[in-house]
């Protein structure tokens, strides 16, 4: 069934905001759950820490799930808008990462330590870039608040079954079929009347607690304070248009006649603020429309719907369509009709990175010579230099290496440290990528399982460090970092063995 894992993510939320059951002791012991150890129930919830930890668990479940999308255009645009929010947000606790959800459904969700996931559904739906700033700040506010752990604290003496009832709403939703998506609704809604009203009373206020930080957040950082009201009141009042995609995210945010009450009353306070939208916001939403499809007939369609709409259309809204049919015809592997729409797309003088992105990529892709490819890669090097800080056009110009074999260049650019950390998980995928194409195979497997080690996966990062240790083929210096880091990453494994 599609999505039955990652619509079970989004009953965390709900578990998060509203009542959780426990489970048995038995049930919790059947399933090896690998929950960080929090202390006694008398040490009054997670810690920040512990917040962290068990969202990066979390995390690795949504990553392994198809309908996570990392698509570079789409997670940028995220982190940018969100970190716009977050810089004007009453928090400096977590380490913010937003990310998109392959799903026509309207939602938005927070997992513990800050990992914000918004559907495609959402970004598309969005009639203004405030409105989708309001449904982050909303989110933004819940892990700011940390409603995670107070919520936990108000489930005294449940503090192990409370979390266990978290994942295993995922893995029972994950097992797949109507039982699995059952069980874990069951899970998440409960059966204990008295837990359930205490909850539900909490989810109240929590959601009114988000409502008001995520209106202040809003308006601070330069959007219009209604994009919010404006987003949640349209989607209640037009429940029966949106059929099953709003029941979605209203089932994990409840709307009351007394918070919209709240939350027009908070805005009508604030300074009128119109916020024109940035000339990324329709490109994103034209992108999403495409990603949010994985088949040829969807696509078709949609390439038939971007054309009806191209002739209606002018100025930076028709650069917006062309940049659309450019990503369709990619999806469809035409490559020269997508760089034909690529440059129809920079018509109109919108300054873009994605547009720019487009532009090189599809140039590349429909080059009929080597020199006309190599000239896609000297545009694809300017562009990393015009934007410096953009982790988008750096992969950009690494694929286009790695394109062309050029793994030294590729490792060289990597390694001078322009717009990739060494703190990401993609910096050394990339690498190992690279020095698995060169038959370096120490520096292959040292730098995949950094990328586990970056992702929580400290048991794979432990073999993966073990396979560079037998390789042995790197310098004196290589195999001294390798032996010290695989030391390290078993002791850090010891240490979660005993947690849990």
């Amino acid at each position: 069934m599609k999505l039955k894992f990652l619509k079970s993510v989004v009953a965390v939320g709900a578990a998060l905001m509203t009542a959780v059951t426990p489970l048995s002791a038995t049930a919790a012991s059947a399933l090896d759950l690998n929950l960080p150890s929090l202390g006694s129930t008398a040490d009054a919830g997670l810690s920040p820490q512990d917040e962290y930890r068990l969202g990066v668990q979390l995390m690795q479940r949504v990553r392994s799930d198809a309908s996570y999308l990392a698509d570079p255009e789409l997670m940028e645009y995220l982190g940018h808008l969100g970190y716009q929010l977050v810089s004007h947000a009453r928090t400096s606790t977590y380490n913010f990462f937003f990310f998109p959800i392959r799903d026509d459904s309207l939602n938005a969700f927070a997992l513990p330590g800050g990992f914000i996931a918004v559907h495609t559904g959402t970004i598309i739906s969005a009639q203004s870039e405030s409105e989708l700033a309001g449904v982050m700040a909303h989110e933004v506010s819940h892990v700011a608040q940390r409603h995670i752990a107070r919520m936990i604290e108000g489930q005294s003496g449940n503090l192990a079954i409370t979390l266990g009832s978290i994942l295993l709403a995922i893995l029972a939703a994950r097992a797949g079929g109507s039982s699995g998506g059952n069980a874990a609704a069951g899970i998440v809604l409960g059966s204990q009347a008295a837990m359930i009203q205490s909850q539900l009373n909490y989810s109240q206020n929590a959601e009114r607690e988000a409502d008001r930080m995520g209106i202040s957040t809003l308006y601070n950082a330069g959007f219009d304070p209604r994009g919010m009201e404006d987003f949640f009141a349209r989607l209640q009042s037009n429940n029966r248009y949106y059929r099953s995609a709003a029941p979605a995210y209203l089932s994990t945010h409840p709307l009351t006649e007394e918070r919209m009450a709240d939350m027009e009353n908070r805005s009508r306070q604030l300074h009128t603020r119109m916020h024109v939208d940035s000339d990324d916001f329709p490109l994103v939403q034209m992108r999403a429309r495409v990603l949010q499809l994985d088949d040829w007939d969807g696509w078709t369609k949609l390439k038939k719907q971007f054309q009806r709409e191209l002739a209606a259309a002018s100025g930076k809204k028709a650069c917006a369509i062309n940049y659309g049919i450019s990503v369709v015809e990619q999806e469809l592997k035409n490559p020269k009709q997508a760089y034909a729409a690529a440059r129809n797309a920079m018509r109109c003088g919108m300054k873009s990175a994605i547009l720019e992105r487009n532009l090189t990529r599809t140039r590349f892709d429909a080059a009929d010579s080597m020199k006309e490819k190599l000239a896609a890669l000297e545009d694809a090097r300017k562009a990393v230099t015009r934007y410096p800080l953009s982790a988008m056009m750096a992969m950009n110009y690494v694929d286009l290496l790695y394109a062309l074999g050029r793994h030294e260049d590729l490792i060289a650019f990597l390694r001078s440290g322009q717009a990739l950390s060494e703190n990401s998980s993609d910096y050394h995928a990339i690498l190992a990528r690279s020095y698995e194409a060169l038959g370096r195979r120490s520096l292959q497997y040292m730098h995949t399982g950094e990328m586990y080690a970056l992702q929580g996966g400290t048991e794979a990062a432990v073999y993966q460090y073990g396979l560079a240790q037998k390789a042995n083929d790197g310098d004196y210096y290589v195999m001294s970092e390798i032996d010290a880091r695989l030391r390290e990453l078993r002791r850090d494994f010891d240490d979660e063995k005993k947690r849990r």
